[in-house]
This record gives structure tokens, sequence and C-alpha cells, in this order.
């Protein structure tokens, strides 16, 4: 049985990556197994890239917040899953960004962040 907030965690991930999902009411969305794969790992290519898009003195500020999505993405979904972002978020900030595609991944991690954090404190 799926507890509520491993439902909702699974709804942030994939509810973003996946367009059809995204239209789709939350309580109406139960993604599969390759959708919450697929969805950790965009989630972590593009926490890389915003990486790779911050100034110096804000990098420390991301990769701790990375981190805390990782920790979050083990806790309930465990350390294989944790690992498809993590391994994901590496590749992502290998790759350099011309300043206007670094304005749309900031943004884009932002939103994904920001879903994240709503959806696995339970809030709608």
């Amino acid at each position: 049985m799926h507890c509520p907030s491993k439902i909702l965690l699974l709804v942030a991930i994939t509810g973003l990556s996946t367009p059809a999902l995204a239209n789709a009411p939350k309580s109406d969305v139960m993604p599969t197994e390759e959708q919450v794969d697929i969805g950790l790992k965009n989630f972590g290519y593009l926490t890389g890239l915003a990486l790779g898009c911050v100034a110096a003195e804000q990098s420390a500020q991301l990769e701790a917040e990375a981190m805390n999505i990782n920790s979050e993405i083990s806790r309930t979904l465990g350390g294989n899953r944790a690992f498809l972002y993590a391994a994901s978020f590496g590749y992502g900030s290998n790759i350099e960004l011309n300043e206007q595609e670094c304005t749309e991944a900031l943004i884009n991690f932002e939103k994904r962040a920001a879903a994240f954090q709503q959806d696995t404190r339970g809030e709608k």
C-alpha cells in the first residue's frame, strides 16, 4: 500500500516532467514506475544545469538544496531512485549553457523544486 506522502512525491516528480500528467488533477494521477524514473532523471539533470548557472557564492546553497532533495527521495522512494537523481545531477552539472539557456534552466528548476517541496510537505 502506498502512503500519501509517497504518492504526493511521485506526482511532484512526474507531474512536471510528463506533459499529459501536468494537466491532470493530482488525485487522478498514478504515475508508472518508468515515469517516476524518467521524472527523477529529468529533475536531477535540471538541478545540475541550474548549478552551472548560479554565481559561485550561490553554488553552496544550491548544492545543499540538491542534497536535501536527494535525501527526501532516498527516504521516500529508496536509494536506487536517489541514485538516479544524483547521477543525472552530476551529468547536468557538467553541461555549459549560454545566458538565455541558463535563465530558462533556473526558472524551470525553481518551479520544479517549489512543487517538490510543496508536495513533500503535504501542502496543496
